[in-house]
């Protein structure tokens, strides 16, 4: 085409890279009759355009759109979660760094089975053929019945973190605002209070090297696994609520209040904390009986006091804690002039509350909900009772 066209160095570059964004762009460009541009001409796609006329900066910039189009698409397609087999359960948990004699115990097997699929080469040999070929991730996973997830992780292997950011279509936020319109629908379950992976992803980058251990003590979902499996990190997962068919790495524990223990033993321990546990009262209907949020306000913060206590004593000298939490206040019921601050917890109390537990409090980072995450009904009590439409939601950072 750069010979046909005689284009130069500059356009050929150019097109090389659309033809790695977007083959369809790629194919309308190639198919172009010669005709000129008009004068102050907008280009919406690749089949408006004439390539001779071109500059190798316009080029780049279609390369860019269909690049950003893909992502679109990709954030909201849905994980599906199929059961899986031994080998590919044994591969995503080694891959997130569980320890041989948790995976045997986990899935009821020896160690020397667990040995054999920990480093399986044959599998992933046919992971990475396929993703060569030019093979999405989705295809890839469907057609060797493999989580999205753990394809994923492979086709990011040997990349930096500001690549991976740039693969998965995410723009990298430098400054302590963290808002996402929505989530990414590739990373986690259909569950209460998910959270973007994005939030996530900003987190491992920016207080995490590759290759260190996350704890994720309530995963709910799967996003920080998920996200540590893309950004090439360890991840403890555990959860109340067991799907072990589908989701392995993440194991069974329930944190009882009365009694608090550390869910594993062993000289290893966790670099990062990231904690999202279900908010004070908040959707308390939609989870399990057990869950915290079923607590009483004195209960529910005496558990994170005993909790950040424990965090600290069972993570390395140089561990970060990672919060994610919300203001809770009456105004889901009453008018913002008549709330009970005697019933609300916010995001200063939980600050009170790691430091009393040891933690120094390193960052406080805008985390907002995404207006789009409000349904109209909520919208509507909000207006009729004048109560405030933005709940604070906070990531706080703390460090030993």
């Amino acid at each position: 085409m750069s010979i046909q066209h005689r284009l130069n160095r500059s356009q050929t570059r150019a097109l090389a890279k659309l033809k790695d964004a977007s083959e369809e762009e790629f194919q309308e460009i190639a198919g172009i009759a010669q005709t000129p541009k008009p004068a102050g001409d907008v280009y919406k796609s690749a089949s408006d355009l004439n390539i001779s006329n071109l500059s190798g900066r316009e080029i780049e910039e279609i390369a860019t759109k269909a690049v950003r189009e893909k992502s679109r698409i990709e954030q909201n397609q849905p994980r599906k979660d199929l059961p899986l087999t031994l080998e590919v359960k044994i591969l995503v948990m080694a891959r997130l760094g569980i320890p041989v004699n948790r995976i045997a115990m986990r899935l009821k097997v020896n160690r020397k089975t667990v040995l054999k699929y920990c480093g399986n080469t044959s599998l992933l040999r046919i992971l990475r053929e396929s993703l060569s070929t030019g093979c999405s991730v989705f295809e890839t996973a469907q057609a060797n019945a493999c989580p999205e997830s753990l394809v994923r992780s492979i086709a990011l292997e040997g990349k930096s973190d500001q690549e991976r950011f740039e693969s998965l279509g995410w723009g990298l936020r430098t400054w302590d605002h963290w808002y996402f319109n929505d989530i990414d629908r590739r990373f986690g379950d259909d569950w209460p209070g998910r959270i973007p992976a994005q939030l996530v992803g900003h987190a491992l980058y920016y207080f995490t090297r590759e290759g260190d251990l996350v704890l994720d003590p309530m995963a709910g979902g799967g996003v920080v696994p998920d996200t540590c499996l893309a950004f090439q990190r360890k991840c403890w997962s555990f959860d109340i609520v067991d799907r072990l068919e589908t989701r392995p790495e993440i194991e069974h524990f329930q944190w009882n209040p009365k009694d608090l223990q550390w869910p594993v033993k062993g000289k290893e321990k966790p670099d990062l904390i990231f904690l999202d546990p279900p908010y004070f009262k908040k959707m308390a209907d939609q989870y399990v009986k057990e869950s915290i949020s079923g607590l009483s306000r004195k209960e529910y913060l005496s558990f994170f006091l005993k909790f950040f206590s424990l965090t600290r004593e069972n993570s390395k000298a140089s561990a970060r804690i990672a919060f994610l939490n919300a203001d809770w206040r009456d105004f889901q019921g009453l008018s913002a002039m008549e709330e009970n601050p005697a019933r609300s917890i916010c995001i200063d109390d939980y600050i009170g509350l790691l430091k009393r537990a040891g933690w120094e409090i390193t960052h406080i980072i805008d985390a907002p909900l995404s207006t789009q995450r409000f349904q109209p009904r909520m919208v509507s009590r909000m207006q009729k009772n004048r109560t405030l439409g933005v709940v604070r939601r906070s990531l706080i950072m703390g460090r030993k």
